[in-house]
């Protein structure tokens, strides 16, 4: 009795069997169903500025990250500062001859006013003395005068006396002769005076006239000479402030490239995830080395596999679904790009190279499925072959838990 039963028992398995076998061959002949589906999304690499070593806190892969905020710093201990030492000793050198120059400008002035004191000395003191020499002039002025009016009343007596017979001839010509020495004497009184007013009026004014110069004493001279060197230290010291402005400008800019090449800051670029970390603190970086990459969760699709016949049909904006694997969610969606081995780096996953890659976009995506890049499914392209006998295999799939 009990073998009817196993026979049954084999028909049925047989049956099973042959039944899955031609699911199996519907769902590769007529329904179109991706081979591997993923939910992936682009990724944001943040490469290594500058050589040195990296500094990071806490950067584990699976944080969220904002943009602009910190993950970690890049510090070269080795950084070429050779620039800025040289413009600090440049610096230093112009300040060093700069107080140098001041303290000569200051003793210059020192002198100067020393010669100026007594160059004025010197002029009142001249002053004075050409002023008691015209007063001296004017009293022998004063006296020829009185010489020549006397020596004008001997002639006038001398000649009526001479006229009556009274004075010989020789000593009336005498007398004429006083009167016309003393009217010359008077005479050349007048011209030193004049003489002395015009020294008089020259001194007062800085010019000194004597017989045998006529220009400035010494020390007037020396006053002058130290304001040319003044001015010319004064100079100099514009010079050299010009200088400390520029020097001072390129070292503040060298000290800002010196400190852009020692350090420098890795922030994150988008608001996402991050994903990798291909470093870790304290390890010495080369410039340009890949470091981290963030997740933009903005940017989540669907890269799917798919056999070469159904690649071909399917075109742009062609509607499907996305059922997660291990779970009842099924997510609607649209073709949205045929073909990813250009752009496959940007992806958190890279498409295989080899295979025939699409992109779905999804709607309406649950928070649990939001950002979860790497969670695989089943993408089924809708359209041909999902009338009335699609729906029955697929329900027949699931049942038999091939879905």
């Amino acid at each position: 009795m009990a073998l009817p039963w196993r026979r049954y028992a084999k028909f049925g398995l047989g049956a099973a069997l042959l039944a899955v076998g031609a699911l199996t061959t519907y769902q590769q002949v007529i329904v179109r169903v991706s081979r591997e589906a993923v939910i992936n999304a682009r990724v944001a690499t943040i490469r290594a500025p500058m050589d040195g070593i990296i500094k990071t806190a806490s950067a584990m892969p699976g944080r969220a990250v904002q943009a602009g905020a910190a993950i970690g710093d890049i510090e070269d201990p080795m950084a070429d500062d050779a620039r800025v030492f040289q413009l600090q000793q440049d610096t230093h050198a112009t300040e060093r001859e700069h107080d140098a120059l001041s303290r000569r400008l200051a003793d210059l002035r020192q002198s100067r006013s020393e010669a100026d004191a007594q160059a004025e000395a010197y002029r009142l003191g001249r002053v004075r003395q050409d002023e008691l020499r015209v007063e001296e002039s004017k009293a022998s002025v004063a006296a020829a005068i009185a010489r020549e009016t006397d020596a004008a009343a001997a002639e006038s007596r001398g000649a009526a006396l001479h006229a009556r017979g009274f004075m010989a001839h020789a000593a009336y010509e005498r007398v004429q002769h006083a009167r016309e020495v003393a009217q010359q004497d008077t005479i050349a009184a007048r011209k030193r005076l004049d003489a002395l007013i015009v020294e008089l009026a020259a001194a007062r004014n800085g010019t000194y006239l004597g017989d045998n110069y006529n220009d400035v004493p010494s020390s007037f001279q020396r006053a002058r000479e130290l304001t040319v060197r003044i001015e010319e230290t004064q100079a100099n010291l514009d010079q050299l402030a010009r200088k400390q402005e520029t020097l001072s400008a390129e070292l503040t800019a060298e000290r800002k490239r010196l400190a852009a090449r020692s350090s420098a800051s890795l922030a994150a670029p988008i608001d996402g995830n991050l994903w990798t970390v291909q470093a870790a603190s304290g390890e010495y970086v080369r410039k340009g080395q890949e470091l981290f990459t963030v997740l933009d969760c903005s940017t989540v699709v669907v890269t799917a596999s798919v056999s070469e016949r159904d690649y071909n049909e399917l075109r742009l904006g062609d509607p499907v679904r996305f059922r997660v694997s291990g779970s009842g969610r099924d997510y609607s969606g649209t073709v949205s790009k045929l073909g990813l081995t250009a752009t496959g780096r940007s992806f958190a996953i890279a498409p295989e190279e080899r295979r025939h890659q699409v992109a779905v976009q999804l709607a309406d995506l649950q928070d649990s499925d939001r950002c979860a890049v790497g969670r695989t499914g089943e993408v089924v392209f809708e359209g041909r072959g999902q009338g009335p006998a699609g729906r029955l295999v697929e329900g027949l799939r699931h049942l038999l838990g091939l879905a």
